[in-house]
């Protein structure tokens, strides 16, 4: 896993969902943060964390490398990295992340009509 001070996670605010919990997760690591709901689509569907060297992670092991940087979430990122429940997770994200990319455009659509 990379180190904390390398990664930028970059979140969707404008979804009320997501900044509720990266504001949490703010409050408790050291980890920096950028909005991404004017970066497109591709940034809009899952979490990701950036790297210097352009290198990105996104989905359930960029929430494993915010919870192994974040006080107190460091059990969360083992238990997820365990064979079995990671892919649970990563069907889980998947069908979560649809959602509430879905939920976004359709809101965002209605406010914007």
């Amino acid at each position: 896993m990379k180190n904390e001070s390398e990664g930028k996670v970059l979140f969707n605010e404008e979804c009320s969902i997501c900044n509720f919990e990266i504001k949490h997760y703010k409050k408790r690591s050291q980890l920096q943060y950028e909005n991404c709901s004017q970066m497109g689509d591709k940034y809009l569907k899952a979490l990701y964390v950036e790297f210097p060297d352009g290198s990105e992670i996104k989905g359930v092991d960029a929430f494993i490398y915010v919870w192994s940087n974040t006080k107190g979430y460091g059990w969360l990122s083992k238990l997820v990295s365990f064979p079995g429940v990671y892919t649970f997770a990563k069907l889980l994200y998947a069908i979560l992340a649809f959602i509430l990319y879905w939920r976004f455009k359709l809101f965002n659509r209605i406010l914007s009509s």
